[in-house]
């Protein structure tokens, strides 16, 4: 479980707060999306889970490993991986199974140990034909993959993923999510995904809004749905559905529900209102 306690966090030479007194729990299994707009402090909210910023104010603490201690850092970085926006910033080696094997070498593990990690990590994301590849001939989406697995060679328990969408196409976008999903559902990861696109959040099993520095809402899917087109004003894109549910309203006078997720509901709905 992660538990934050009423933590502010301040930027040297900023006069403003980047995060101010915010208390949440994320308990272990979950799918937690974490969306707001750019300067909301979702960024600053992973770097704080993570243990690479600590708090001004209040505590985190990761499954009971408060990061306020250094003796704790090293253990709270192994249970919870940080996966940047640009994979280019965080590949280091010149082939991907050494990239993966990185984080396992120094953690002192025999070699024996490391190399079944890195062959578990590259099955787990589909990537056994790579291992030999220099990561800068990769694609994009492959970068990021080579990422997730070099986390997942550390054996955390929660994954927190800052905007691993955004240099991606929208296929690309569709199969990384997917991929992700299935590694939570398989073996038990939390998933602490920030995003501005509620298609990525759709499936999460809360959504932490984020405004200022604060949590405004936490809630449901479904729930935040139901805001429509008001969360453009938060810097969230709506569902393009939900932006057509907007058009049917003002313009053909139809009443739909705002947490309609997917066209057969739209369309169940509509043959109900005629």
């Amino acid at each position: 479980m992660i538990r934050l306690s009423d933590v502010t966090y301040t930027y040297p030479q900023s006069k403003e707060p980047a995060v101010k007194k915010i208390s949440l729990t994320i308990r272990k299994k979950e799918f937690i999306a974490i969306m707001g707009r750019n300067g909301s402090g979702k960024s600053t909210l992973a770097r704080l889970i993570n243990g690479l910023l600590m708090p001004d104010l209040g505590e985190v603490t990761v499954d009971g490993l408060s990061s306020l201690k250094p003796e704790n850092l090293v253990e709270i970085r192994k249970r919870v991986g940080l996966l940047f926006p640009d994979p280019d910033s965080q590949l280091l080696s010149n082939l991907v199974e050494e990239e993966i094997a990185f984080g396992p070498e120094n953690l002192g593990l025999n070699p024996i140990e490391i190399g079944k990690r890195v062959d578990t990590a590259l099955k787990m994301v589909s990537m056994e034909d790579y291992a030999k590849y220099p990561p800068y001939i990769l694609s994009g989406g492959q970068k990021q993959k080579l990422c997730i697995a070099s986390l997942l060679a550390m054996q955390p328990a929660y994954l927190v993923l800052d905007e691993p969408f955004s240099m991606l196409e929208p296929r690309g976008r569709k199969d990384l999510l997917s991929l992700l999903l299935t590694i939570r559902r398989d073996f038990n990861i939390t998933l602490i995904l920030i995003t501005h696109n509620l298609e990525d959040a759709i499936q999460a099993d809360q959504i932490i809004m984020m405004n200022q520095g604060e949590v405004i809402n936490m809630a449901h899917p479904r729930e935040i749905l139901k805001m429509g087109t008001q969360l453009t004003m938060l810097g969230i894109e709506p569902l393009e559905l939900t932006t057509f549910i907007e058009l049917l309203k003002h313009n053909a006078g139809m009443s739909i529900a705002h947490d309609t997720t997917d066209i057969e509901s739209l369309v169940e709905a509509i043959c109900h209102l005629s």
